[in-house]
């Protein structure tokens, strides 16, 4: 069984219609979105009604998208997260349609894929949304799990790590990575235990142009779009095993 395991979107629908182009060609058995819908940029629906038409698909909740849905109740988390995190989330308030808000208070915290020993979670088996785990991080934790392999997002560095009979796989952030500029995603071979990690480059300046637009204080949500910029370049090359050398930032 080939999955293929993709995270953290974050409103950014241009780089994510490269990366569901490149999925298509991989021709998985089954598709596995470790959460954050929501977030840092403005294009949440279209990003719920891509998912929805995906076929095979297995989503959990991520930290942004509990937010999002706790602010539709809450003013006061609305300032602080906009001041923060941007205006992504109060624009999607807005203007979000109901078949997505409905899409994601459905979302699992959780999802267990107890036939093949897969555990899927946005931050850990520990805290579903919100704890972070590193390329570099400790993980005798993860020893003592009934799984084969766990699926995690949320730090947006891909990792391939093993910790005694369990494999750890975050397969990086496809709208918002921060080892470098380029998306990321990752297919697993079930049968072999193969994981390749696979970059796709997309145009950059069209959300860069909507973070202007909506003349957002944070400067960090265009500049992290050109982290990295020719590393990838460099190495000319579309799949990899994980980089090192990353800079945590807990977000």
């Amino acid at each position: 069984m080939r999955i293929a395991v993709f995270a953290d979107v974050h409103g950014n629908m241009y780089a994510f219609e490269k990366i569901l182009e490149a999925l298509k060609k991989e021709r998985a058995d089954l598709h596995i979105f470790c959460g954050d819908i929501c977030g840092y940029y403005y294009q949440q629906d279209e990003v719920i009604q891509a998912l929805r038409q995906m076929r095979n698909l297995v989503s959990v909740v991520g930290n942004h998208d509990e937010i999002f849905l706790r602010m539709l109740e809450d003013t006061r988390l609305e300032e602080e997260y906009t001041k923060q995190y941007g205006r992504s989330c109060s624009l999607f308030k807005e203007s979000a349609a109901l078949e997505s808000v409905t899409f994601l208070k459905e979302l699992p915290k959780k999802y267990i894929i107890e036939e093949y020993a897969v555990a899927v979670f946005h931050g850990s088996p520990w805290d579903y949304c919100n704890e972070y785990v590193y390329p570099d991080g400790a993980l005798d934790r993860f020893r003592e799990l009934p799984y084969r392999f766990v699926l995690l997002g949320h730090t947006h560095y891909p990792m391939d790590r093993i910790a005694g009979g369990v494999r750890i796989i975050n397969p990086g952030s496809c709208g918002q990575p921060r080892d470098m500029h380029i998306p990321s995603y990752a297919v697993l071979d079930i049968d072999s235990g193969e994981v390749i990690s696979r970059r796709v480059p997309y145009n950059t300046e069209y959300l860069k142009n909507d973070v202007r637009r909506y003349k957002e204080d944070n400067l960090y949500l265009e500049e992290i779009l050109t982290r990295g910029e020719g590393c990838y370049e460099q190495a000319n090359c579309t799949s990899h095993r994980n980089r090192r050398g990353y800079r945590p930032e807990r977000t």
